[in-house]
């Protein structure tokens, strides 16, 4: 037998094998399937919180059905329609929303609760028999089938809808993925008594099968045509794609629409194949902001489970598990006090989705994907045993922007019988989020008080949702996200628009006062942060239990003004478990000529104090003025680099000495008062200016309403031989008498070389020397006996100038007193001694070469 007989003949039985498949089809079939019933019936009585479930979801749908048995006619005319453009005899169209607002709010929650009451009397007449849930469920399905074929669906390309015609997106999940749910449980009771109330005759009538199919292949027809690729719409539409496919009747139509999701997509819409290129590792995320990331993965691990169910033969979890094996990667960017860390429109407060874990483990069950099982049955039985997560609650009607999914609770999970460890793995010390250019690093105190945490990061890059934030930081300390960048509000509104997304919202480096996204999505590109060298390196063991640090680049040539090169260093250092600060070197320098850097730092609080009394600001309300009123274009367009926003702006003449100035926050619900004491570095040519941004989004009460002091420092000339220097504390009191005390300047032929930090800790004195300098730069200091060959390193000496620590975090060579390391080979080293113990705490790389006399 050739080849070719063989391929043949392997074809005709896979397909036989799908056209019997396709024909044993019998509805319901799209959540569950006949012969699940019993199994269903079963497990409510046996399994309680099943039984919980079951028994508050039938009483709200009977208070629903009450209702409907007084009066169909009343119960159904609840429903939005048009009722001016009503025909005689005819159900009136549906009511239409060219926007949604809080004028038409009534209406479109109405609008979507009938439609979850029509699936919720279907899943009750699939349990029950009892024909009063079918006939309430048959009723609604047909108003809105009726309801929809009189109108005119968009032919608007982007975002076109039927009932939203300028947002098919949110229709989609609110409406477009319910009526085929109706349908599938209703469709062999349709068969059997073919009438359904006619709110036009005010009475029964048939029911129309074939206006349903009509109905359902325009839905699917809608997001097949419509939208855009490369961002999560496809996702998001991808539920009323799918299911009012699996609604139609016609296999071949059918095949056509489901191909468009599990085969190939269009120009406007994302296959399944797509969605999962962005998946490339275990732990990747989409690459969007929080919220919108995860909500890519929730969604599709539900749909993973859905296709698997109607054909077992797809298996899709085995081939795409990544994707739902991402859904607690968001989990391990938070800050110790619960909250992530926040970029582009992505939300601070990130609730951990233990539905979503439970469909996980649920699909890793049914696929024999370990990975996913040992992963999320730990996370559920955690959610589970904390309260955080009760599987019996049924809850509210749905009201937000998404596809119904409340009875798959009790049609889908079951008891976890195995028996998980919830003890999960600590946090690691530092993470990447490459997508976004971030680099994080966390310091948990041993107290295990949130409040004597640190944890910050840097980063910034093109993505969806992303915002034009140049090479941005956060800071956490005593309890909060102290430095912060803007966030997000309300879309569309000016605010959002020309600051939130732009660089003066963020602590970043303005340069030449022209700094912007140019290009990518919606006209916010920008360049990605890029790694230089971090230690400990993403997820791997720190080599000290106090020091960390990150050095990235940027590179600012968006539009044509700045054409900046950029490098950040930025160091987490604790000096006991309730104290610590952070070291933060920008260089930046531009190609153009009379170049000028604006180093911008925002931290929530009542007021930025200068210390300096010296230092004398004065009212200078123009001098961010000069884009206030250029031309702006809805994503096109924008008023860079968002600074007009400031108010209260008062600067100082050039200034060359060391700064300090404290940040004071006295209003926070506990009535602890928090100071972020700031120290910067002096140079020639440079001013200071304070202001007061915009209100901090979702930063805590009141701070969340109140302005937020900023620190803006410019820098006539280039910032890189000698960049912005600064050191950030923390601490619970005004004048620390526990923490910074003085601080100098490291350089060598005026060139900085990095700091001289002297710290009161507990009592005792101890000093640091902070060395950063390019990797092939020495660093020399003959009192100490001192001589670095590398980027970055970290000594401390007690108060009786005895060695204490050497933390090399980046270098080639270190010589100090009786102490040499260096490099056995080309690379670059790192290394940790700890002085004070009876015998030294050393580790180090493996290329490195110590000589301790």
């Amino acid at each position: 037998m050739n080849t070719l007989v063989k391929y043949i003949i392997v074809l005709l039985l896979v397909l036989n094998g799908a056209m019997a498949f396709a024909q044993n089809q019998q509805r319901p079939f799209i959540w569950v399937k006949q012969e699940e019933k019993a199994p269903l019936l079963d497990k409510i009585k046996n399994q309680a919180w099943a039984n919980a479930f079951y028994k508050e979801f039938k009483q709200r749908v009977d208070k629903d059905i009450l209702l409907y048995k007084k009066s169909p006619e009343d119960f159904l005319k609840q429903i939005p329609f048009d009722w001016s453009k009503q025909k005689a005899g005819s159900t009136p169209p549906l009511k239409r929303f060219e926007d949604s607002v809080d004028e038409n709010n009534t209406d479109r929650s109405l609008q979507n609760k009938f439609l979850q009451i029509g699936i919720d009397c279907g899943v009750l007449y699939f349990l029950t028999d009892d024909k009063n849930y079918a006939q309430c469920a048959v009723d609604i399905l047909n108003a809105y089938v009726e309801g929809l074929l009189q109108i005119q669906p968009s032919t608007e390309k982007g975002n076109g809808g039927w009932l939203y015609p300028s947002d098919h997106l949110r229709e989609a999940r609110i409406i477009g993925a319910q009526l085929p749910i109706i349908y599938d449980f209703v469709a062999t009771y349709i068969d059997k008594n073919k009438k359904a109330f006619s709110i036009g005759l005010n009475k029964n009538s048939n029911f129309s099968v074939e206006n349903a199919q009509k109905v359902f292949e325009t839905y699917a027809k809608l997001a097949v045509e419509h939208g855009h690729t490369g961002s999560n719409w496809s996702v998001l539409e991808s539920f009323s794609l799918v299911q009012n496919a699996l609604a139609l009747n016609d296999e071949s139509l059918r095949k056509k629409y489901l191909d468009f999701y599990l085969v190939k997509g269009t120009e406007q819409q994302d296959a399944l194949p797509d969605v999962a290129h962005k998946y490339k590792n275990d732990g990747d995320v989409y690459p969007e902001t929080s919220q919108y990331s995860n909500g890519v993965a929730e969604f599709t691990t539900r749909m993973l489970l859905l296709l698997d169910h109607y054909n077992p033969n797809l298996h899709l979890g085995q081939k795409y598990y990544k994707i739902p094996f991402s859904l607690d990667r968001w989990n391990s960017i938070r800050y110790p006090n619960g909250e992530i860390i926040r970029f582009g429109d992505g939300h601070r407060r990130f609730e951990a989705p233990y539905d979503a874990y439970d469909m996980a483990y649920l699909l890793g069950k049914n696929e024999g994907i370990a990975k996913l099982t040992t992963k999320f049955g730990p996370l559920v039985t955690e959610g589970i045993q904390s309260e955080k997560y009760d599987r019996a609650t049924v809850g509210k009607r749905s009201g937000g922007i998404s596809p119904y999914f409340t009875p798959l609770q009790l049609l889908w999970l079951e008891d976890i019988k195995e028996t998980h460890d919830v003890n999960q793995t600590a946090l690691a010390r530092t993470d990447q989020f490459s997508h976004a250019g971030v680099f994080l690093q966390r310091n948990l105190s041993t107290t295990k008080n949130p409040e004597d945490g640190l944890m910050c990061f840097v980063g910034g890059g093109q993505m969806v949702h992303g915002h034009a934030s140049g090479m941005d930081m956060e800071l956490y300390g005593l309890g909060q996200v102290l430095g912060v960048d803007n966030g997000r509000g309300a879309y569309r509104t000016d605010l959002h628009e020309n600051y939130s997304r732009l660089f003066a919202a963020h602590n970043t480096v303005v340069v030449n006062g022209a700094s912007q996204g140019e290009g990518d999505w919606v006209n916010l590109g920008i360049n990605r942060t890029q790694l230089v060298t971090m230690e400990p390196k993403p997820l791997e063991t720190a080599l000290s239990p106090n020091y960390s640090f990150t050095r990235t680049n940027f590179l600012d040539d968006r539009g044509d003004k700045a054409e900046a090169t950029q490098e950040r260093t930025l160091a987490l250092v604790r000096t006991s478990p309730t104290t610590g600060y952070y070291v933060d070197v920008f260089r930046s320098k531009s190609a153009l000529p009379n170049e000028y850097h604006d180093y911008l730092y925002h931290n929530i609080g009542d007021e930025l104090q200068f210390l300096n009394k010296d230092l004398t600001l004065k009212p200078d309300e123009n001098r961010f003025q000069g884009n206030a009123n250029v031309k702006y274009i809805y994503n096109k367009n924008y008023r860079n680099p968002g600074w007009h926003f400031f108010k209260k702006v008062a600067s100082s003449e050039v200034y060359s000495k060391d700064v300090s100035a404290t940040f004071e926050l006295t209003k926070i619900e506990d009535k602890k008062n928090r100071y972020m004491h700031l120290f910067m570095l002096g140079n020639t040519n440079r001013e200071y200016t304070k202001v007061m941004a915009p209100p901090t989004f979702e930063a805590p009460k009141p701070y969340d309403k109140l302005p937020t002091p900023t620190l803006v420092v410019r820098q006539k000339g280039e910032a890189w031989t000698n960049p912005f220097a600064v050191i950030y504390e923390p601490s619970f009191d005004k004048k620390p008498d526990n923490g910074i005390q003085t601080l100098e300047k490291l350089e060598t032929a005026g060139v900085f070389k990095g700091f001289k930090v002297i710290s009161n800790i507990n009592d005792k004195t101890i000093t640091q020397y902070i060395i950063n300098q390019a990797l092939d730069a020495v660093y020399e200091d003959k009192d100490l006996g001192l001589v670095f060959e590398g980027g970055f390193a970290i000594i401390t000496m007690n108060q009786n100038d005895k060695l204490e620590k050497i933390y090399i975090g980046d270098g080639k060579k270190l010589t100090m007193d009786k102490v040499t390391i260096t490099t056995k080979d080309t690379k670059s080293l790192g290394a940790y001694i700890d002085f004070t113990t009876p015998e030294y705490q050393i580790n180090a790389t493996d290329n490195a070469i110590l000589n301790l006399k």
